[in-house]
Parts: structure tokens; C-alpha cells; sequence
């Protein structure tokens, strides 16, 4: 239902905007032409991030919004509430803190659920686009391991979400398998205990899994070479039988990840003589990989969408691709629309799944023909000098977003390049 009323909803919009082009009358008052329908192609996805007490969802959430606020090394950047940028920027304040050797950030308590919703914006010109929105929900890890919470609406509330995520993040603290490989009993113990928890709460999921490694820098003695390292821990992993069926049962038709991450990045902590985590004082903190896991959200929900369809109908959609930027840009918001009426196009937002339907189809169909355009390289020239202003802000806003999306590719393409192992089953 909530596809096909955005369907019309849209559709409805791109014939008032032509239909006033076509009359050639000037605009007076409110918003531009055309602002309507880019403000209707924003859509938000869900993410929810699963770990137990310790594993380090607090400093990856910091590390991460600090590498996302400015686009230092991409087109786009996060915004965020005033309140929830001065949480995440004291967090990571705190962190790099190193005059303060053992303080770091607290956890999440029991009763907390965080919530950050992120714009996801571009600027072009003098003009700041935000092309999606990215909600995360972090929940207490004590959610998942407190026998008195069993019963409780909270733990009936993180099941619902995990049903309706678009992407599930499962932390994996890196101290764990350290102390495991350090020869630790306890460490195997508890690294054990993890899996058993987080799996069950991902191996129904229909959306992509991503299970991230913190704290990758305090396992930097296990070999010199990165891919081999990971690769270590990727076999360490899979040896719980839980792990393995979920990467055997998933990988065929899900997009499932291994990602380390260093919230503090290499030499900026150690670990002492009494096994707790302490930072260096001459240190600076340099994160390392904390912006792929929300990067990869949704180049992986179109990769694993197209994954789930027969040869015909992925090329049926890329033939779609390959003519989409070359029309017009109000003609490319009307064949999106149109295409979620197509055999090709109901099957790419089944394949989707339940979660699409937070998002209206004709939307989701014109970022996918976007991001399988990008890929191709193709793309129509901007909107020349006949072009009317709705025409051209939202060809402008297109070019944004495809953009952004190829930038969002390009990161966890980079991670997979330089650790094939990142990748489950490793291809």
C-alpha cells in the first residue's frame, strides 16, 4: 500500500510541474518549481546496530560520525540534531583524550536505546542537497544478554526493528578474540557467547548483515599483511557453527560483510600487564574503516535486491539503466514511477523485501536505475539553456544523488580491494 500511494503521490506531482511548464506562465510565491518532488525523493533507511556490553558501539559511533561530518573524502557528509552532534562530538573529544589514559566514553545503559538520524548531504554550487536519510538505532547490550529482560516490551520493540531494518549491524568486539588469541580460556568463552547471541538475532533478516570488528588495531600483531590478518579472524569466526550456517545460508542471496574497524586507529592504545585497554599519551587518534558500515547501507541493499532476480530481469532492469539518464530529468522521475508497474520492476522491489515498503517504490526505482546507470558510466548531459527551473534543479539534484551513491559504492568497493576477506564467503 505504501508503494503504490507513493507511486501516485509522485506521479501526481511530475504532471502538475509539467503541466505548468508546458503553460508558460512565470512562477509566483513558495517554493520552486520542482521542490516538491525533489523533497518527495528523500527516502530514510533503518539500521540497527546489535552488540554486547563492551564491544565498543559507543566509540564506533563516534569515530564514525567524526570521519562523516565534513566531505573531506567524499561528496557528502552527515548531519545531525544540534543535541545528538554534541553527544557524538564530545564522545569522541573524550576518546582522543589520551591525558586521560584509561577514561573512555560509557556505554549504552540498560534501559537506553540511542537513536541518531542522519541526513546524508551534498552540496552542489551554493546549493545543499540531502539526498537520504539514515536512521540508527543502537540498543543496550544488556537487551540481549539480561535473562530479566525476556519478557520486556523493550526486547519485543528490538525485534520489530530488526524485522524492519534495510541494514543490521553485529558488533564483534576485537578484544574478545584477542584475549582468545592471547591465550586467554575466558576469551574463547566469550567470544563464543557472542556469536550464539548476535546470530540468531541476524540469520532471519532479509536485509544485508554486516558484522564489524572494533577495536582492530589491538589486533595488529597477528600478522603484518591486513588481508591475512582478517583473514584470521574471518577463519576464527567461522569455526562456531552458528557463524558458518548463517555466512552458508546467507551468501548466496544476502550481502554479508566482515568489516574491521579501529574507532582510535593503530598505536593509539594497548593493552596492560592487568588486561585493560589504555591509550598512549603521545597518540593521535586516526580511525580507520569506521565509514563503510553506513556507507555500504545502500549500495548493498541494491546489490543484494539485484543478487535475488533471474538473468532476464537483471537484464531487463540494466537495459532501463542504460536509457534512464538520457531522458529528460522530469521524464526520468515519470518512467521510475511507471517501471514499479513492470514485471522487472515489482520483482526488483520483492527482492527488496518487507523493509522496502517503508520507502516509496518509485523512489527506491529511480536511485537503483541511478546507482546501475553510475556503474555503466553512462549519463546524459545537464539540462541545457531551454530547460525550465524545476527542470533544472532537479536534473541538478539527480547528479547530486548519483554522485553521493557512487561515493557510498566506492567505500566498501575500497575495504573489498584491499581485504578480500572482508567478504563473506570470500570471493
Amino acid at each position: 500500500m505504501d508503494i503504490v500511494l507513493g507511486i501516485f503521490v509522485l506521479a501526481g506531482i511530475v504532471a502538475a510541474v509539467m503541466a505548468f511548464l508546458d503553460s508558460g506562465l512565470p512562477w509566483r510565491g513558495g517554493p520552486p518549481p520542482g521542490e516538491a518532488g525533489i523533497r518527495a525523493a528523500v527516502p530514510t533507511f533503518r539500521v540497527v546496530a546489535l552488540g554486547l556490553p563492551g564491544s565498543g558501539k559507543t566509540l564506533l559511533l563516534a569515530s564514525m560520525y567524526n570521519e562523516l561530518q565534513t566531505p573531506s573524502r567524499q561528496s557528502y557528509y552527515l548531519s545531525a540534531a544540534e543535541g545528538d552532534v554534541a553527544r557524538l562530538t564530545g564522545w569522541f573529544a573524550q576518546m582522543a583524550d589520551t591525558t586521560r589514559a584509561d577514561q573512555w566514553p560509557r556505554g549504552t545503559f540498560t534501559s537506553e536505546t540511542r537513536h541518531f538520524s542522519f541526513g546524508v548531504r551534498a552540496r552542489a554550487g551554493d546549493t545543499v542537497h540531502e539526498v537520504l536519510r539514515l536512521d540508527l538505532l543502537e540498543y543496550a547490550g544488556e537487551l540481549l544478554t539480561d535473562a530479566a529482560e525476556t519478557d520486556s516490551g523493550r526486547r519485543t520493540e528490538l525485534f520489530d526493528q530488526v524485522r524492519s531494518a534495510h541494514a543490521l549491524l553485529g558488533i564483534i568486539d576485537g578484544g574478545r578474540i584477542r584475549r582468545h588469541l592471547d591465550g586467554d580460556p575466558q576469551g574463547w568463552t566469550e567470544l563464543h557467547r557472542t556469536l550464539n547471541i548476535l546470530v540468531p538475532h541476524l540469520i532471519g533478516a532479509s536485509c544485508p548483515v554486516s558484522f564489524v570488528v572494533t577495536k582492530w588495531d589491538l589486533l595488529a600483531h597477528l600478522h603484518q599483511d591486513e588481508n591475512t590478518r582478517l583473514a584470521l579472524v574471518r577463519d576464527l569466526l567461522m569455526s562456531n557453527e552458528h557463524f558458518r550456517t548463517l555466512v552458508r545460508l546467507h551468501s548466496d542471496r544476502r550481502v554479508v560483510r566482515l568489516i574491521p574497524v579501529s574507532a582510535v586507529g593503530p598505536g593509539f592504545a594497548s593493552v596492560d600487564a592487568s588486561g585493560h585497554v589504555v591509550k598512549n599519551r603521545s597518540a593521535q587518534a586516526r580511525p580507520a574503516y569506521v565509514d563503510v558500515p553506513l556507507s555500504a547501507v545502500v549500495p548493498d541493499l541494491f546489490d543484494q535486491a539485484e543478487m535475488g532476480l533471474d538473468a532476464t530481469l537483471r537484464a531487463a532492469l540494466r537495459e532501463e539503466a542504460r536509457h534512464h539518464l538520457w531522458r529528460a530529468p522530469l521524464e526520468r522521475l515519470r518512467t521510475a514511477a511507471m517501471l514499479t508497474f513492470q514485471t522487472s520492476g515489482r520483482a526488483l522491489l520483492h527482492a527488496l523485501g518487507s523493509p522496502a515498503a517503508a520507502v516509496a517504490g518509485d523512489v527506491l526505482m529511480g536511485m537503483f536505475l541511478d546507482s546501475r546507470a553510475m556503474i555503466t558510466g553512462l549519463g546524459r548531459p545537464g539540462a541545457g539553456a531551454q530547460a525550465g527551473e524545476a527542470e533544472r534543479r532537479i536534473d541538478e539534484f539527480v547528479r547530486v544523488r548519483r554522485q553521493v551513491l557512487q561515493d557510498m559504492r566506492a567505500k566498501p568497493a575500497m575495504l573489498e580491494g584491499r581485504l578480500p576477506s572482508s567478504r563473506l564467503p570470500e570471493r
